[in-house]
């Protein structure tokens, strides 16, 4: 299942851009995403209302359904957490950060593929059972 979740959103995705080599303007996007939602995870009081509001603002440009927007966001996130322990432990630990990358890329793979159509809620359960579980407990989704 994931090999051909990798390659069918790397198809999807080719198809929006002029250069293969460049990231789309949607991937541009995400990176910033990820962004503001650790600063938002970070912030409290006014800066968090307003990170919170950009966060939002941008993410509806790609999460078009109500009903995949608690786990896109869980997913960005918990994603970009991989890649920041990867990054920790690259001098160290060569292997375990590899994990982390690994890890960082599917769940990555899971945000595009649900958002895109090609994935459902269930594969996300199976794949990503606490990324799931955090979606379901999220204050901003009840």
């Amino acid at each position: 299942m994931k090999w051909n979740l990798f390659k069918q959103v790397e198809k999807n995705d080719a198809a929006k851009k002029v250069n293969p080599l460049d990231l789309s303007s949607d991937q541009d996007l995400t990176v910033a995403l990820m962004n503001l939602i650790l600063i938002e995870e970070k912030s409290t009081g006014e800066l968090f209302d307003m990170v919170h509001e950009i966060r939002r603002n941008l993410m509806a440009r790609i999460v078009k359904r109500p009903d995949v927007w608690c786990v896109s966001k869980h997913l960005l996130a918990q994603s970009m957490h991989m890649v920041n322990d990867g990054n920790k432990l690259i001098k160290s630990n060569h292997d375990k950060a590899y994990e982390m990358y690994n890890r960082a890329y599917e769940l990555y793979s899971l945000f595009w593929g649900i958002n895109m159509g090609l994935v459902d809620m269930a594969e996300i359960k199976q794949s990503a059972p606490d990324v799931f579980e955090m979606a379901q407990i999220d204050k901003e989704c009840k």
